[in-house]
């Protein structure tokens, strides 16, 4: 009896074999590309000493690979009977020609699904260790809305590159290998997944309990999950609401800002010299870490606390968004930029001023920083405001520090060699000079730089490692300021200290890691402190302060004519402030507006609902509100985001038209 079903159970497996070459060879790949990755991600997640969400497994790396296999071995098994019952259509035709035509059609649909796969494995891997995310619609989203495909190519090593390739040199030596090599490789695959599966039923899940799907799952399985979720919520088709979509047309010559025939200027443009202007702007730094002593821990950025007291200490300060491209904008142009992912300063086309379109010709112009300006950076924006002065990771010709895992790779040029030259510059610079840095030390995956700016032991923690980095961060303001003071020029200088955004370590969510995935006051609060003894007296903001408002300010009190409609901040030399709000943008698909009141409003974009936070009696943001308690500020933001985008492109196209005439109308004079 048992030997007739085992006969049978042969001649089905040798027809399965025999009947499609392509879809056997698909499934001893797929498995292969699933072994590989899953194997791969055990090294990275017990030897790596970043890890993704801070991830702590507890139990032998075997039996933690072997508890998720079955994930991986579900998709493979799928993945074939699809592929299969595929490979069976042609034979319900009998038109050799048309047959012959689905076939060599089968065989590139095959290759090119067997390369999504193998993308969709490696970019989740990398995602997981270098972005603190998995691979999911949102991610595709922003990596073709934002980065070059050069780019791309760029950070795949070699490694990548053999990993593409081997899959299918390994697809075509089965296809064209015998039928009894065939079987064999398929009784072995069949058998290997037969043993990992019983070896699963029989081992222990990790013992932290908060695995997440990401790490848990089969990459293609997370990305379909993901997008069944969407479905689900009809957010992702949907888009924006309906209110969104519609732009208001009146009153485009109205404020909050458009090109108008005249403007005040804040301050008569009156000054005994032109200041010096420094600028450090500190890369996914948020205020609730910098002063934080409650681990026991040292204080991790003293200098800069000393500082604070000598300063304009803007301590409730917010971010316009949760990413840096946006938020930077805000910081050198006054303005909110797009609420939409799209980000306006890194079009070809944008003319909105920047800083560098205030400060006189002969201002000496520079920014230096560690990091590539093509992953983050509105390059566009401060070159077409004049910036030509420009050192990043392209042409710093230092040394590169570098994280490497088994799925990852993180690269930025030495910050401390970095700020080296960023002293040597200003030290050569003609006055008046307007210098900028930008950090990138307490950006993920916060290099190690070694135990003199340890404050916390490496226990293999994010946090620890971004405690350390901020205490580096610290050590670098501190040289820049003394430096000023040994060359004199530190009492003709405005020394500017500001983040771009805030960082998070798992709060509210256990997936709310770095700062683009949602927009928590962790996301959002990131410290800003303006220091010149002579025009700014020490004193301390308890109320919200934003990016938009740091550019006025800075005018006025360099007594530099500006037209105050023309910018969506204030100076925060005026007090009380104006406005009623202040507005930001979360990468995740989100706008938020922040009253006086601190009723904090937030819409999601991609679901279409509402929800609110009072982060005065709850600051923690533990208890959501309905919004339909606060219609008037709801109304009032739908109404922003409605008008606020045409009136940025509209104010653009005005200035863009204005230079075209101005040339022009030169042209005719010659």
């Amino acid at each position: 009896m048992g030997k007739p079903k085992l006969k049978t159970f042969r001649v089905l497996f040798s027809g399965l074999h025999s009947s499609s070459k392509a879809a056997f060879a698909f499934f001893i790949c797929v498995w292969v590309v699933a072994l590989v990755y899953r194997v791969q991600l055990t090294i990275g997640l017990f030897g790596n000493p970043v890890r993704p969400f801070d991830f702590q497994p507890v139990t032998h790396p075997v039996w933690f690979t072997l508890f998720y296999f079955p994930y991986d071995i579900a998709f493979v098994l799928a993945s074939f009977l699809l592929a299969w019952l595929l490979s069976q259509l042609p034979f319900l035709l009998k038109e050799s020609k048309i047959l012959t035509t689905l076939r060599v059609l089968g065989l590139v649909l095959l290759h090119i699904a067997l390369l999504a796969l193998i993308l969709i494995h490696g970019l989740h891997g990398r995602l997981l260790f270098d972005g603190q995310t998995g691979l999911d619609l949102y991610a595709i989203g922003e990596g073709f809305s934002n980065v070059s495909f050069v780019e791309v190519l760029k950070v795949i090593g070699m490694k990548e590159y053999l990993f593409l390739l081997f899959p299918f040199g390994l697809f075509w030596l089965i296809v064209l290998s015998s039928l009894s090599l065939r079987i064999w490789l398929g009784r072995i695959s069949v058998g290997f997944m037969v043993v990992l599966l019983l070896i699963s039923l029989f081992t222990f899940k990790d013992a932290n309990r908060t695995v997440h799907a990401e790490i848990r799952l089969n990459p293609a399985l997370f990305l379909l999950s993901d997008a069944g979720d969407r479905v689900l919520h009809k957010g992702f088709v949907r888009g924006r609401p309906e209110w969104v979509e519609k732009q208001s047309v009146s009153g485009l010559a109205a404020p909050p800002y458009f090109p108008q025939e005249k403007g005040g200027t804040s301050r008569p443009a009156q000054k005994e010299h032109s200041w010096n202007l420094v600028v450090f702007v500190m890369e996914s730094v948020g205020t609730r870490y910098i002063f934080d002593t409650s681990h026991g821990n040292p204080m991790p950025m003293p200098f800069l606390y000393r500082l604070s007291k000598e300063s304009w200490y803007l301590k409730k300060h917010l971010t316009t968004s949760n990413v840096s491209t946006k938020a930077i904008f805000s910081l050198f142009s006054g303005f909110y930029d797009l609420f939409e992912r799209q980000n306006f300063g890194t079009r070809p086309d944008m003319k909105i001023p920047s800083l560098y379109h205030f400060l006189d010709r002969n201002y000496d112009s520079f920014l230096v920083t560690p990091s590539s300006l093509a992953w983050y950076f509105p390059t566009a924006f401060v070159k077409n405001s004049g910036l030509r002065e420009i050192y990043s990771y392209e042409n710093l010709n230092f040394e590169i520090k570098e994280e490497l895992n088994s799925l990852g790779r993180y690269m930025a040029r030495d910050e401390i060699q970095a700020v080296d030259f960023f002293i040597q510059r200003i030290e050569k610079a003609r006055e008046p000079f307007a210098g900028v840095y930008i950090s990138f030390a307490a950006h993920f995956p916060y290099f190690d730089y070694g135990e003199d700016y340890r404050i916390r032991e490496t226990d293999g923690r994010l946090m620890s490692r971004y405690y350390n980095n901020l205490n580096l961060l610290d050590h670098m303001i501190k040289r820049i300021y003394d430096r000023l003071e040994e060359q004199g020029l530190l009492a003709r200088t405005i020394f500017v200290i500001v983040g771009d955004h805030g960082q998070a370590f798992g709060q509210h969510h256990p997936n709310n890691y770095m700062h683009y995935r949602y927009s928590y006051s962790e996301n959002l609060e990131t410290p800003a402190f303006i220091y010149q003894p002579a025009l700014f007296k020490s004193k301390t903001f308890a109320s919200p302060t934003s990016h938009v408002d740091i550019l006025p300010t800075l005018l006025e009190a360099m007594r530099i004519p500006y037209d105050p409609v023309l910018f969506d901040g204030e100076s925060l030399f005026h007090d009380p402030l104006r406005r009623k709000y202040l507005f930001f943008y979360g990468y995740e698909g989100s706008i938020s507006s922040l009253g006086t009141n601190l009723m904090k409003v937030q819409h999601s974009l991609k679901e279409d609902r509402c929800w609110a936070f009072d982060l005065k009696g709850d600051p923690d943001e533990i208890k959501p509100l309905d919004c339909t308690s606060y219609p008037l500020q709801v109304k009032d933001l739908q109404e922003f985001v409605r008008d606020h985008d045409s009136r940025l492109i509209l104010y653009n196209a005005w200035i863009r038209n204005h230079e075209t005439g101005a040339v022009s109308q030169a042209s005719k004079t010659k």
